[in-house]
């Protein structure tokens, strides 16, 4: 540290006016390897520098405020002064170098070389400074001793035998070993590793035999370290100084390989000296810039990153260098190499290297995925934007996607959808409709699947939707799909509302069409073209007067005119239309105008020629109905309409009763009868508009009345009116108690004669067998044959009274009616004359029998005569017999069939009478009674039986027997 006798004195640094001036100056002062000091005006030492105190070796305050002829000899001092003067009188601003010898405190005498400046103020000598140089070999010793001492390398020095004769501070601590340990010691015998490095030996030889210096690196095993050792070469030996370059080695390979990586990645790298100013680009980084590497090297950062480079003295840096922040990155636009704008995005964090902290970053050209960060925000946007539901699915048919208008449509939070299978909207069909559709994709060549199917929304009933996908490709080489769905519930309800009324239009035989203002056609329906005789094309584009004449386009015209002005009452217009073929036919059209468009007119036209010829049919039927009501004999009737009231009345009953018929016409039945009489007709009143007739009885006003309600249909078979028919059975039906009394009576006495009867002829029958028992040997031949005879007819007498009594029970002691199973009945008769059927080899065919409503013993009686007569009467042939059923609305209709001898047409009505035979009792026995026991019988169950026979061909008799309301 330089030192000075007077801090007052500021002429040594007067140039030094501030703080950064003056120690820059000390610096320089101390560092200077020269002897400084300065002299007052008299020759007194007022400062002297540390480099003049150790030459010397006097202390600073020895010498301080001593006279300069301490250190020099009277003449050297003289010298010195004549060397001041001649420079003040020539205004040098130094004196030449002056050689002389300063005594030193030890009594050594040092040659130095002197160079003056001397200091003057305001024109007046104040004193000198001067700088001595040590010109003798001790000088250099000890300038190369205080070298080394400052440097901080390892510094070592051996002689012309390679012995130790220096070794400082760090050599000891990186040679492991302490001055004491070394001095005088050979080189290769301490470190016997080096000598057999051929590398290291050849440097030393090298280097004392050029006296150059010679450098070398090697790996040194004994220190495990790399050392960089230089060999200062001098005659008398060789000063080297070895450095640990391990650190060094390390960072070379790391940065060796960083360069490497930087120059293979895709990315700008680049680091940059504390200053920011680039000292490492790598290839990505230049060919992102407009300028060449050699222009980027040494220049600053904001020269490629412009005024977004974070330069040194900005808070972002400083974060960065006190660690309050890892890295810092951005986003920037740059001037690209050739003149386009690309968008970077910049991150780098600090870079220490040594004292200095520079930074280390990475550059990525984020151009094209700006473009597609702004592409997709715009489709997101558009996604979100459109009313259609958007989804994506990946290949386990799982959201991944949705947009708001798709969770809207389903009713779910967006968080429940993603990550949900389809199946939870789409239904549990999802995943087999979408394969056929995708397999018809591929198939056909197609790259969307449209279809409409059901959504499943979390509340409420399923949504039509129309549906779309393509398929999408994942990043990861995964297929999904990427959809679309649009409510189409009201379209598809229009479309079907659409579809029937086209259907309705092209189905109803009524004419339609639509013209425009100009009165042309613009649609025609199929019984349009039927009705005009002309084809679609034909009318479609020609002008109403095709088909109309002046007048009923002007009534046309009028009519439009009334609806645009909502006046029009009844917009209809009865005329003919001309056909293709020259005909008019008569029809009425009825206009409307198309909703919010009043230049259009809809009509639809009526052929009316077969309403007119229904009209008058009707008319016609009317007036038949009228008067067959004004002529109905012993009774009653009535037409009525829906509403059940009188339109037509008449017959001799309404005169008999003294009703006026226009008290009836016009009134309802509910305000016609009383209330409960209403109740009992109403149904049968109503069921004529069903289709169906009813018979019923009643009674009104004291008559007993058979009534009949019917339908009454116009010509095209539709139900117009019911008709009611009344008869007046007052007088049959007091016959019918009279003829039940009667025949109760009949009863009683067939019962009582035929007991009366079967007395006698069982006593007849008794004596006779006792003759014939007693007697049988006194009687001759004729008269056992008379015996005979009269056994013979006794008993066939008794079988008639038999069966004449059982004909007059079949009314009063028959079984009700109830199902009854045919086959059984049958399958019971054929039991019964399982003997005959066996004699007579008969073969009997029985197709699958009905079940009727019947009395099943009577039934029997039935099938038994039947089949009993079929069997009597086959003539010469084995009887063959065939019993079939087939249904006629309410009944079935059995039929027995044979292949016997027949019956004469003239006969079949006499067969059913009692007592009514058409053989003899000698051709075929029997009583005559068995076809009316079983017509009575058929009676009985509401049926009738009838017989269809030609002589020597068959006969089949014919019953109707009523079904079961199950069949």
């Amino acid at each position: 540290m330089s030192t000075w006798a007077d801090a007052t004195n500021e002429v040594f640094w007067n140039d030094a006016n501030d703080e950064v001036a003056l120690d820059r100056y000390r610096t320089l002062v101390e560092t200077i390897d020269d002897g400084i000091y300065q002299l007052d005006a008299d020759g007194t030492f007022v400062a002297v520098n540390e480099t003049l105190v150790e030459v010397t070796g006097y202390d600073s305050d020895d010498l301080l405020g001593e006279h300069i002829s301490l250190l020099l000899a009277d003449d050297d001092v003289d010298r010195i002064n004549r060397q001041i003067s001649s420079c003040l009188e020539t205004d040098d601003d130094t004196t030449g170098t002056v050689a002389l010898a300063v005594h030193t405190a030890g009594g050594e005498t040092i040659p130095c070389e002197l160079r003056l400046t001397p200091l003057q103020e305001g024109g007046e000598f104040r004193g000198t400074i001067g700088i001595a140089r040590d010109r003798s070999e001790t000088k250099r010793q000890r300038t190369r001793q205080r070298t080394l001492d400052r440097i901080s390398d390892a510094v070592y020095a051996v002689d012309d035998e390679f012995r130790f004769t220096y070794i400082n501070g760090p050599a000891e601590d990186l040679l492991h070993r302490s001055e004491g340990d070394l001095l005088g010691e050979r080189l290769w015998d301490v470190f016997p590793s080096a000598a057999e490095n051929d590398t290291a030996r050849a440097a030393f030889q090298t280097a004392m035999r050029s006296q150059e210096s010679t450098r070398y690196d090697r790996y040194d095993d004994t220190l495990d370290s790399w050392i960089e050792a230089t060999l200062f070469p001098s005659e008398t030996g060789i000063t080297v100084s070895v450095r640990d370059v391990t650190e060094r080695k390390t960072r070379k390979r790391e940065l060796e390989r960083f360069e490497r990586i930087a120059e293979t990645v895709d990315d700008g790298v680049y680091t940059t000296d504390h200053e920011g100013r680039f000292v490492f680009v790598n290839d990505a980084f230049v060919s992102m810039s407009e300028h060449t590497r050699a222009e980027l090297l040494g220049a600053h950062g904001s020269v490629f990153f412009g005024d977004r480079f974070v330069d040194t003295d900005e808070p972002e840096w400083r974060k960065l260098v006190t660690g309050e922040c890892d890295s810092i990155e951005f986003e920037t636009d740059i001037t690209g190499p050739g003149g386009e704008t690309l968008t970077v995005h910049n991150k780098f964090v600090r870079l220490e290297t040594g004292d200095e902290i520079g930074r280390v970053g990475v550059t990525r050209d984020i151009t094209d995925r700006k473009a597609y960060e702004h592409d997709l925000e715009r489709y997101e946007r558009i996604v979100e934007t459109v009313g259609d539901g958007v989804y994506l699915l990946d290949e386990s048919h799982q959201f991944t996607t949705v947009n708001s208008a798709f969770a809207s449509l389903t009713g779910y939070d967006r968080d429940e959808l993603i990550g949900s299978h389809a199946e939870l909207v789409f239904g549990e069909k999802y995943v087999e409709i979408a394969n056929a559709k995708q397999a018809e994709m591929e198939a056909t060549g197609s790259s969307v699947a449209v279809f409409e199917e059901e959504l499943y929304p979390a509340t409420g009933d399923p949504i039509i939707v129309e549906s779309r996908f393509t398929l999408f490709e994942f990043g990861d080489g995964e297929r999904g799909r990427i959809g679309t769905v649009r409510d189409v519930t009201d379209r598809v309800e229009h479309e079907r509302e659409l579809k029937q009324y086209e259907t309705i239009v092209e189905t109803v035989n009524d004419g339609i069409y639509v013209v425009d203002e100009d009165g042309r056609f613009t649609m025609v329906n199929d019984a349009y073209t039927d009705l005009t005789g002309y084809s679609r094309t034909e009318l479609l584009g020609s002008h109403v007067s095709l088909v109309g004449d002046d007048e009923t386009i002007e009534q046309a015209k009028e009519v439009e005119s009334e609806l645009a002005a909502g006046t029009a009452e009844e917009p209809m217009v009865e005329a003919a239309i001309r056909t293709a073929d020259g005909d008019r036919v008569p029809a009425e059209a009825t206009f409307s105008l198309l909703s919010g468009d009043m230049r259009e007119r809809v009509g639809v036209v009526r052929d009316m020629t077969e309403r007119k010829e229904h009209e008058q049919a009707l008319e016609e039927s009317e007036r038949r109905y009228r008067t067959l009501a004004e002529n109905f004999p012993n009774g009653a009737v009535a037409l009525y309409d829906e509403d059940l009231t009188y339109t037509v009345v008449g017959g001799e009953l309404l005169d008999d009763l003294e009703i006026p018929t226009d008290d009836i016409v016009g009134t309802p039945i509910s305000e016609r009868y009383p209330a409960d009489f209403v109740e009992e007709i109403e149904p049968h009143f109503r069921a004529v508009f069903d289709g169906e007739s009813n018979s019923f009885e009643t009674k009104y006003h004291g008559r007993e009345l058979l009534a009949y309600t019917l339908p009454v249909r116009n010509a095209g078979d539709e139900i117009y009116a019911g008709m009611l028919m009344i008869q007046d059975i007052t007088e049959r039906e007091q016959y019918r108690r009279k003829l039940e009394a009667s025949n109760e009576r009949l009863e009683q006495f067939a019962y009582v004669a035929s007991h009366d009867l079967q007395e006698p002829l069982r006593m007849v029958t008794s004596y006779l067998q006792l003759i014939e028992q007693r007697y049988d040997d006194v009687l001759d031949d004729d008269g056992k044959e008379f015996l005979e005879f009269a056994v013979d007819g006794a008993e066939r007498m008794r079988e008639m009274i038999d069966a004449l009594l059982e004909y007059s029970r079949i009314e009063t002691r028959g079984n009700p009616l109830e199902p009854v199973d045919l086959n059984v009945v049958v399958q019971d008769v054929l039991a019964d004359l399982q003997i005959r059927i066996d004699e007579h080899d008969a073969t009997i065919v029985i197709e699958e029998l009905p079940h009727v409503e019947g009395d099943s013993s009577q039934l029997r009686q039935v099938f038994q005569n039947l089949l009993s007569n079929a069997i009597t009467y086959s003539g010469d042939e084995p009887p063959a017999i065939e019993i079939s059923a087939t249904r006629d609305r309410e009944n079935w209709v059995i039929s027995v069939r044979d292949e016997g001898i027949g019956i004469d047409p003239a006969d079949t009505d006499r067969i059913f009478e009692v007592f009514q035979r058409l053989h003899s009792y000698d051709e075929h026995a029997g009583t005559g009674i068995g076809l009316a026991l079983c017509k009575r019988i058929v009676e009985r169950h509401g049926g009738d039986i009838r017989v269809d026979s030609d002589p020597g061909e068959g006969t089949t008799f014919s019953i109707t027997l009523p079904a079961t309301a199950s069949t």
